[in-house]
């Protein structure tokens, strides 16, 4: 959950945002039950981010060390977040194929299949295509993302994703197991 969700977080403005994170990153597995539902996958989110460094230069270690339902949820929403904003283009540049592959993973443990097949497809074509960038410049990821090669994948993806069933079903993820989602 980066600082600049909020923009998509339907927050006033980034001072709330930053609050509700900060409120949320000490999430109590007592707080579970008096979380509105519209702010339920972000609480839990906030909760796991709040175990990164501040530079999250600690992220995949902490990633790691998570039981398998906080890992699930997280990288299913960190992955669909970062096709939502900016299409499979974005999404591999600014993540690893590994991390990628766990957020389709997420979304089959969540019960949310059609978005998970479209992001195995796009794996897929990520990985015969060889066109993993290596840099972080904006010249590169301009290069990379102006091939177009992603089009029909982030078409696909926005037919069958939809963000208040993914909410929706990871809400019933998180309370089914509920025991691993807070302190």
């Amino acid at each position: 959950m980066s600082k600049f969700d909020f923009l998509t977080d339907g927050s006033t403005g980034i001072e709330e945002f930053m609050a509700k994170q900060e409120k949320y990153k000490d999430l109590k597995k007592d707080d579970l039950d008096s979380i509105p539902k519209d702010d339920f996958v972000f609480a839990v989110t906030c909760w796991i981010e709040g175990k990164f460094a501040a530079d999250w230069s600690d992220m995949c270690g902490v990633i790691n060390s998570l039981p398998t339902p906080c890992l699930n949820v997280f990288c299913a929403d960190y992955v669909t977040k970062e096709i939502v904003n900016g299409g499979f283009a974005q999404a591999f540049f600014n993540t690893s194929r590994d991390f990628i592959g766990a957020g389709a993973e997420g979304l089959r443990a969540l019960g949310y299949g059609e978005p998970a097949e479209v992001i195995e497809r796009g794996l897929k074509m990520n990985f015969d295509s060889g066109k993993k960038p290596t840099g972080r410049s904006l010249a590169e990821f301009l290069a990379f993302s102006e091939s177009g090669d992603y089009d029909g994948l982030d078409k696909d993806f926005g037919n069958v994703f939809d963000g208040e069933k993914f909410s929706a079903l990871a809400y019933d993820y998180i309370m089914k197991y509920r025991k691993y989602f807070g302190d």
